[in-house]
């Protein structure tokens, strides 16, 4: 199984996916976003635009490196990732990695002010790039992309922990 944590930079996904990985036995926690950071720092800006999601090679590693941990290790996958693009959704999550794999896609959401005050908090990031790109994560996750919603507004990370485990069937560790 699959539980794929999406939704606007800042609303808490690897907070929850880090909660999620302990109280999961057998699970995996699998990030994206360092392939992205790694294909950033390391290809010439020609090769590997500014957004790494837009680079097909990403999207293409992302599925196979997901596909290969879930098929060869037989545990829980967890992966925190913003995927706000439609195409890339259908592509990834949709056609990738739904054809036969148990995906289950979660949408963390809040109100725009109490993801920003996240934002806001957070000391060691440039949020310029989550600033940007907000509204328009708002706009995907209100209207194009399918999942199972999440309100994490006035929730801890532990309730929400909660609903993803059992709406995912998912026994905790003891």
């Amino acid at each position: 199984m699959i539980i794929w944590l999406n939704g606007p930079f800042g609303v808490g996904k690897t907070t929850l996916a880090n909660r999620l990985d302990q109280e999961i036995p057998d699970s995996i926690l699998y990030d994206p976003e360092h392939l992205g950071d790694f294909f950033q720092e390391n290809l010439p800006k020609t090769v590997c635009p500014e957004d790494f999601q837009d680079y097909l090679i990403w999207r293409q590693t992302t599925v196979q490196i997901i596909r290969d941990l879930a098929t060869k290790t037989g545990k829980v996958i967890i992966v925190p990732m913003t995927i706000f693009k439609k195409e890339y959704y259908q592509e990834i999550i949709e056609q990738g990695l739904r054809e036969d794999m148990c995906v289950q896609h979660y949408i963390l959401v809040a109100e725009k002010e109490t993801i920003l005050d996240r934002l806001d908090k957070r000391t060691q990031e440039n949020n310029n790039w989550a600033l940007k790109h907000l509204d328009n994560c708002l706009q995907a996750f209100e209207d194009q992309i399918p999942g199972r919603k999440i309100d994490t507004g006035g929730l801890t990370v532990d309730e929400i922990a909660e609903i993803v485990l059992e709406v995912s069937e998912i026994s905790k560790v003891d």
